[in-house]
């Protein structure tokens, strides 16, 4: 592990997509339902903590997307083809 004081005066990259689907599925309300903007909450409160440790976030948007978001992107899949068979009904 790495304490993040040792980061201080860093540029630091971070992959935005994995933060962004924490933050979608990890900030829920008292009844369990997602709260809604956590994705621009979450990034605002980490940015701000990042910032106060003088540690410089760069934000990378690019590549493949995570694993945890492998099911997620299967299940949009599988709606969206459920939805265009049922237009064409």
């Amino acid at each position: 592990k790495l304490h993040l004081s040792a980061l201080e005066n860093k540029v630091v990259a971070v992959d935005a997509s994995i933060w962004m689907y924490h933050f979608l599925k990890a900030m829920r309300d008292e009844a369990g339902s997602m709260i809604k903007g956590a994705h621009v909450l979450g990034f605002f409160r980490r940015i701000c903590k990042l910032l106060y440790l003088k540690i410089k976030p760069v934000f990378v948007f690019d590549g493949p997307p995570p694993q945890l978001k492998l099911r997620t992107l299967r299940l949009r899949a599988q709606q969206r083809d459920a939805e265009d068979r049922h237009r064409r009904k």
